[in-house]
């Protein structure tokens, strides 16, 4: 009886564990129920490394998510709840870890909630990005693509509130 080799036997667990990995990936759904096909849903990409702001999208039209990455919505009108921090997450990523304390402790401090409704068409990517300059944050849902801005809304924070 012929064993299979070593090589193969790693070959396929590799194989393996990257299907694993890639099923697990994707999307977080900004809405209730199974997958959506593509034909009814937009892709919301927060934190693009454009942006100087850090945002997560804790619900869509109330229905609660935890997103920093990718998210799907349905086509359509939607609200999303948004916490907002001022170091961004490109910004947290490149510094030492004495800069990225000092970060978290100024997001930690100026964290706010707000919320922004806009229109987004099915197949199409958006980012949400912005910038902040104490005490206001400027929000901005955009087309990925192009950056062209879909809607904006300026939020002011108090430090310290969250």
């Amino acid at each position: 009886m012929n064993q299979p080799s070593m090589p193969r036997n790693v070959a396929l667990a590799a194989v393996a564990a990257m299907l694993l990995v890639a099923a697990g990936c994707g999307s977080v759904r900004g809405y209730p129920g199974a997958s959506r096909p593509a034909a009814e849903t937009a892709t919301l990409r927060a934190n693009p490394y454009w942006s100087g702001i850090l945002a997560t999208v804790r619900s869509v039209d109330g229905f609660k998510v935890n997103s920093q990455i990718d998210l799907e919505v349905l086509a359509g009108e939607r609200t999303l709840t948004l916490e907002l921090g001022p170091a961004s997450l490109q910004s947290l990523q490149q510094a030492g870890r004495q800069t990225q304390q000092m970060l978290a402790m100024t997001n930690a401090e100026w964290k706010t909630t707000t919320t922004i409704t806009a229109t987004f068409e099915a197949g199409t990517e958006y980012a949400i990005s912005g910038s902040w300059s104490e005490p206001v944050y400027t929000v901005e849902i955009q087309r990925y693509d192009d950056r062209d801005v879909v809607t904006t809304t300026d939020v002011t924070a108090t430090k310290g509130a969250f």
